[in-house]
């Protein structure tokens, strides 16, 4: 396009983050989604079954407080970005 990109208008690539990162979004993405089946809001993931994740994948047992850490991190941001979505929808289209 005839300019040089900004660092900072480059996205992210899933490489790009620290190996914890990377098996923290494999195994977020293993867990269960919880949802509320009358009002359509989402919970938050089950973390049921989550000791056997770790096992299975081999996380040592010495990483796996900094692993649920950084699992509930990225629940924490989806949650707000499904909220405010639903939110958006909800506004255009009132029952």
């Amino acid at each position: 396009m005839g300019n040089e990109p900004l660092e900072e208008e480059i996205p992210v690539e899933f490489e790009d983050f620290p190996t914890d990162v990377q098996e923290a979004f494999l195994m977020y993405y293993k867990l269960q989604d919880q949802w509320d089946g009358f009002g359509g809001n989402y919970l938050g993931k089950n973390y049921s079954g989550i000791k056997d994740l770790f096992e299975i994948n081999e996380i040592p047992r010495e990483d796996w407080k900094t692993m649920f850490d950084l699992i509930e991190l990225l629940d924490h941001y989806r949650a707000q970005q499904i909220r405010k979505t639903l939110d958006q929808k909800r506004a255009k289209n009132p029952a």
